[in-house]
């Protein structure tokens, strides 16, 4: 059972809401250097043993016992080695709230192309929902990126995939970390309002805990078609008459139990028996993977609906957000369908990657959770050999579209999707 970034990012997100209580340290100097021997057993032992560094922990244990890292440190420490290793599958979280997120921002981004604009805040800055991000602790907004993903708790695999750091939780440490905090403990931000005007302010920081309302960005129209950044389905169905498309959207790679996904697909063809529509599109651009034993009952029903799904367009919505497991949905879609044409952007999982978990492995005593891979993914042949012979495209780097297309915050506001609107545009040309 394949071992996804959806259930650790989830539990980011989660923690992140979740009361911070001081917790007095007890662990031992030689409790710790135990867990580290631990984690580096099971890099010894993994898919990455031939790649697998002991210095870095050996170092950091000799810190540890001449009281130069506790606890903390050894946390961002081992983040630190991990990441060196560009694996998405390998990483360490801590179980506690305490250590990350007793202070965050108040407020959540979502990127619109290149383009962060916020999405969520608290009624203190209300006015700003929707304003871009123009600088961040006095740094522009690719500077102040490529910092911070060298401080944040997940390794990222390819340069789009970088782009979403913004979007997942960050620690006020991890920003204090990257240097995008003044000497007051506050962040300087500058926005940008939608018809140009910029505002520049520090801004504290807040205790999530202590936060009673979040507000959304309001759209000026309502669109019903794309559930849009809304995760709280695993998958579902949706349509538009007037672009002749089934837009399936498939957010996490878990079943659902009040849903099954032979009644997913049950719904797709009696959709199609409508005769209203002549574009079927998957979306997965917020699908960081889940469990390889609902992928095999989709596979199924792909393979099932063969003759009918042949009869339409066919399109694959991808993003920098795509990971592990919805990767392997792309390589069964593909394997069964060779036409289906992907739009979007590159996917944050590299073609080439290592996989396969453990869902129960945590060390105690730095009380934390250590992912690592167990196996270099070699079940997607498809997404191997489209990149050798039709992007032309190294490996090492994520799946890329047929056509590159992102998403607008303008399209966005008048409740269109940008993707959407250029597969419209693309298959009835």
């Amino acid at each position: 059972m394949k071992r996804s970034l959806f259930i650790i990012l989830s539990l980011l997100f989660a923690v992140s809401l979740l009361s911070c209580k001081n917790q007095k340290e007890t662990v031992t100097p030689e409790e710790l250097c135990f867990d580290i021997q631990n984690i580096q057993i099971d890099m010894a032992y993994s898919a990455l043993k031939e790649l697998y560094d002991p210095e870095p922990f050996e170092q950091l244990k000799a810190d540890v016992i001449s009281g130069k890292a506790d606890r903390l440190e050894c946390i961002f420490r081992i983040q630190e080695i991990l990441r060196g290793y560009k694996c998405a599958h390998l990483n360490l979280q801590p179980n506690d709230s305490d250590v990350l997120y007793s202070k965050i921002l108040p407020f959540y981004f979502y990127c619109f192309g290149n383009d962060y604009h916020i999405y969520w805040t608290i009624p203190k800055y209300k006015k700003y929902l929707g304003w871009k991000l123009v600088k961040i602790g006095g740094q522009t907004v690719e500077e102040a990126r490529e910092k911070l993903c060298n401080y944040s708790s997940f390794p990222y695999e390819t340069v789009s995939g970088e782009k979403y750091v913004f979007e997942y939780p960050q620690s006020y440490i991890n920003y204090k970390a990257a240097g995008l905090v003044q000497k007051s403990g506050k962040i300087n931000i500058t926005l940008e309002s939608h018809d140009g005007k910029i505002k520049t302010f520090n801004c504290p920081p807040i205790n999530p805990s202590r936060i009673q309302r979040w507000i959304k960005i309001s759209p000026e129209k309502e669109n019903k078609v794309i559930m849009h950044n809304d995760t709280s389905k695993n998958y579902a169905v949706s349509t538009s008459s007037e672009k002749k498309a089934i837009y399936v959207q498939y957010n996490s790679c878990r079943p659902d139990d009040n849903y099954s996904c032979q009644q997913w697909f049950a719904d797709i063809v009696s959709e199609l028996n409508t005769g209203k529509y002549n574009t079927i599109v998957f979306d997965v651009r917020y699908n960081p993977g889940g469990y390889m034993s609902i992928e095999w009952m989709i596979n199924n029903e792909l393979w099932k609906n063969k003759s009918e799904f042949d009869k339409y367009n066919l399109a694959l919505v991808t993003s920098g957000r795509t990971y592990s497991c919805a990767t392997w949905f792309m390589n069964d879609f593909i394997r069964n369908y060779p036409q289906v044409k992907i739009f979007g952007e590159e996917t944050g999982q590299a073609v080439f990657n290592y996989t396969d978990v453990d869902i129960n492995n945590n060390r105690k005593k730095l009380n934390c959770h250590f992912n690592f891979p167990h196996i270099l993914d070699t079940e997607i042949p498809e997404l191997y050999k489209r990149a050798e012979e039709v992007t032309h495209s190294d490996i090492h780097r994520g799946t890329l579209p047929d056509v590159e297309v992102y998403e607008k915050f303008e399209d966005f506001m008048k409740g269109e999707d940008t993707i959407y609107n250029k597969i419209y545009e693309y298959f009835n040309k």
